[in-house]
């Protein structure tokens, strides 16, 4: 049995699960693990929908299950993506909390994995005989951070890829890009809990009431979600409903006053399945940018996992060969409507069990998908 320590950019209880809550939460099964949240900031309050318990209410350690730790480091000082001084800071304090956390918890020589671009001060005062490794699943260059600058943000990654032991990246461009600055570089794809999917589950309540067929999203509904061109597929698709499930942190006025439109909100990160089982297709309607174009987006595995056919606008990721099917493009605006939403479901992903995930090979297929939306 081994140690590891999770360093996140995200809170454990977040309504939606990513490979940095899958991955501690899969070798908790055979090893002890730490899953240490993201640091809020005293100001975090005034810029983000964070209680202020988080900032006041001081370090934290939870235990999940039997060899899983979930601890709340103590708030740090804010702009520390925009004075990498102040970033270097922070990044001592916490190696300071966590190097008394392994003392008092006896965990040695943990190998830890930084979701955070802000980790090779982290790395270098951490005391672990263990690896370290940075885990990069965003061009984070691109995130439109408040008060953040991009120089700062770009050196602080830079600085981190070259600390690391290892680096891990979830696309083709971020693998292209984490090569150049480390020599231990692997492409590693989202993956998902596949039994998670494969219980039986009901649809809610309040998706039962809506129209079938449901062409549905779920995840966070930010500026990255192409909302006009969800708005044109529904006005091309009168017949079917659009649901969108998930916070919304965008303007969506172009969705605003359309019957066959539908923004519950976010969903509990346990009834994600059920709400997928109501979907009759999934959804990724993300804008193109160097953000998007680097992404590889988990939902594409939930949805498959799902058993849901998968209509995405053109990213690498969704489908890396020419080999794959793909539709033409919808129109902004057009009168001709389409006869049908959904294809038939995509066949199940063959993987170790478990656990849904793709690694990329030149000349590799990847789920069955269409690759324009």
């Amino acid at each position: 049995m081994a140690n590891f320590v999770i360093i996140s950019d995200a809170y454990w209880n977040d309504p939606f699960w990513g490979t940095q809550h899958y991955i501690p939460h899969c070798l908790a099964r055979e090893h002890t693990v730490l899953f240490v949240e993201k640091a809020t900031t005293w100001i975090s309050p005034l810029k983000y929908d964070v209680p202020r318990s988080r900032v006041f209410g001081g370090a934290k350690l939870k235990r999940v299950t039997d060899n899983l730790f979930v601890y709340t480091p103590r708030a740090r000082l804010p702009f520390d993506r925009r004075y990498r001084a102040i970033s270097r800071l922070n990044q001592e304090l916490l190696a300071g909390e966590l190097n008394r956390l392994f003392e008092a918890m006896r965990i040695a020589g943990p190998h830890v994995i930084s979701f955070d671009h802000k980790a090779a001060t982290l790395f270098e005062k951490l005391r672990t005989r263990g690896k370290k490794c940075y885990y990069v699943v965003d061009e984070v260059s691109e995130f439109a951070w408040p008060l953040a600058s991009k120089k700062a943000v770009v050196e602080d990654e830079i600085e981190t890829m070259r600390a690391a032991d290892a680096v891990v990246a979830t696309s083709e461009p971020l693998l292209e890009k984490s090569a150049s600055l480390n020599p231990n570089v692997c492409l590693l794809s989202h993956g998902v809990d596949l039994p998670s999917f494969s219980a039986s589950a009901k649809p809610p309540e309040a998706l039962r009431e809506i129209r079938k067929p449901i062409v549905g999203f779920l995840g966070k509904i930010e500026a990255w979600v192409d909302v006009d061109l969800v708005a044109a597929a529904a006005g091309l698709l009168p017949d079917a409903s659009f649901v969108l499930i998930g916070p919304i942190r965008t303007s969506v006025d172009a969705l605003k006053g359309r019957p066959n439109v539908h923004l519950p909100g976010a969903c509990e990160r346990r009834a994600v399945p059920a709400h997928l089982s109501a979907f009759s297709c999934g959804i990724i309607p993300f804008r193109p940018g160097k953000l998007t174009q680097s992404v590889n987006p988990l939902k594409l595995y939930e949805y498959l996992a799902a058993g849901l056919p998968v209509v995405s606008t053109p990213l690498p990721a969704v489908a890396p060969t020419r080999s794959l099917g793909s539709a033409p493009p919808i129109p902004r605006r057009s009168s001709r409507r389409r006869s049908s939403v959904c294809s038939p479901p995509t066949p199940p992903i063959e993987g170790k069990p478990g656990c849904a995930s793709r690694r990329t090979t030149p000349g590799g297929r990847g789920p069955r998908s269409s690759s324009s939306f």
